[in-house]
Parts: C-alpha cells; structure tokens; sequence
C-alpha cells in the first residue's frame, strides 16, 4: 500500500525509552547508522505488550515497512507525530506499507497482538524490516493564518467550541481544496477578545492536520469527521467532506 507520509536513513540501534501511557507499552528509540538505508529489527511480543518503535523523520522521505510476525494475530500500526490517529492500520490493511511521509517528527510504528490473542496470552516473534529512500523535501511555506482568500470552494459552519469539547457552538469556515493531494487549506472563524473575528487556519494532508498560527493540534477520527484540538483550548469538528468534497 502508498500513501502520502518520512523517515531519516536506517540501519538500527535501539534505546528503550520510558513510556508513562501505561506498563504494557515498551518504546525502542530507533537510532540510525551512518550511511545506512534499511534496517531489520527483531523482537518478541506477550499477551497485552505492545511496542513503540520512535523513528524521527522529516517530509518528503518515503518509507517502506514490512512486517513479519510469527503470529497471524501480530500486526502494527504507524502513527504521526503527536497523533493517536494511525496513518496505517495493519489488521485492515496487512502488513505491508509504503509511502512519502508528509510531515517532520518522531513517528510510531506499534506493534501488537490482536485483543482476542492478547487475552489468550499468546506470543509473537516478529522480523520488522523497513527501507527509507529519498531526500527531505524544503519546508512548505502555508497560506497566510489571516482571513481567507476572497475565491475559495466552499463555506459553511462547523461545531466548535472554547475550553472544553462540548461543540456547543457554530463557527464560520472557507476551504480551498486540492483534490490531486488529496488536501484542504480551512480558515474557520473564531471569537477574538475586544470584539471582531480572528481566523484558525488549518491545512489538511494524508490525514495530517498543520497549521501557522500558534498552538499544538492534536487530532483523532470521529464517525466521519476529525476532532481537532488546539492547545486543548479550542476545539473544531471537521467533516470529511468539507475537507474532500462530497
């Protein structure tokens, strides 16, 4: 499978981590030798263990993973930075991906028995190859976060909200679409102290939200909308088809 996603070169040292989600999650900071392009890691899961494999990456790399696991039951998943919302699911869609990461950060590759496995204490022995090509690709300089342009694709109003993510209000939206990247620039309207409006901008691609105002996104699927969070002080729900047409 491709998809729209990064990785720096790869040739494999690993550095546990701590991880504070919970006592079954082990990370393994990915750390890369010199000159090298491809790596196998190898390792063993148990019932409810989970591993986090931390690769920093930058935009524009493409990046091919290939999983071998022991147990049909064992599977992984990547992850974005700063993102509980998987990019690719291998218990959907096996255990195979590549493709051209689009943003730079630590990204996550988690591998992990199925929940019908893990309760059953089963064990995985797994191969994990990955293969990283390509060059990092200058940064894209985003539309300006001030008000829309004056031609856009759509407008409308999303539920919004301030302080806590109850989307008890309606807030404005312009969009313009690009439909070949499978991407949206969205500006939607918020409150600004002292009266007038001010703009969030959001840019959408290979289901990654940035943006250039101020503040940390966080993002997750929700039915057919994204949930996105800025600073866990202003919250947006985003319709897929506001985003891609429909």
């Amino acid at each position: 499978m491709r998809a729209m996603f990064a990785v720096v070169a790869a040739g494999a040292l690993l550095a546990p981590v701590a991880h504070a989600a919970g006592p079954k999650i082990r990370e393994e900071l990915v750390q890369f030798k010199k000159g090298e392009t491809s790596a196998t890691l190898k390792g063993k899961i148990k019932g409810e263990e989970v591993v986090d494999y931390k690769l920093r990456a930058a935009a524009g790399q493409s990046l091919t993973l290939l999983f071998k696991p022991g147990n049909p039951s064992a599977y992984f998943n990547l992850l974005p930075p700063g993102s509980d919302a998987a990019l690719f699911v291998g218990s959907s869609s096996g255990n195979r991906f590549e493709g051209d990461l689009p943003a730079d950060g630590a990204y996550t590759i988690r591998v992990y028995l199925m929940r019908s496995a893990a309760r059953r204490n089963e064990s995985a022995s797994y191969a994990l190859e990955m293969v990283v090509s390509g060059a990092a690709k200058k940064a894209e300089v985003l539309p300006s976060s001030g008000p829309p342009p004056a031609t856009y694709d759509a407008s409308g109003n999303v539920k919004c909200s301030a302080g806590a993510g109850k989307f008890d209000q309606e807030c404005a939206f312009r969009v313009v679409r690009n439909l070949s990247k499978q991407a949206a620039d969205v500006w939607i309207a918020r409150p600004a102290a002292g009266g007038g409006t001010t703009w969030r901008f959001l840019h959408y691609e290979a289901k990654v939200f940035t943006t250039d105002n101020k503040g940390r996104l966080a993002w997750q699927r929700q039915d057919d909308n994204w949930w996105v969070s800025v600073d866990g002080l202003e919250f947006y729900l985003v319709p897929d088809a506001l985003l891609l047409g429909g």
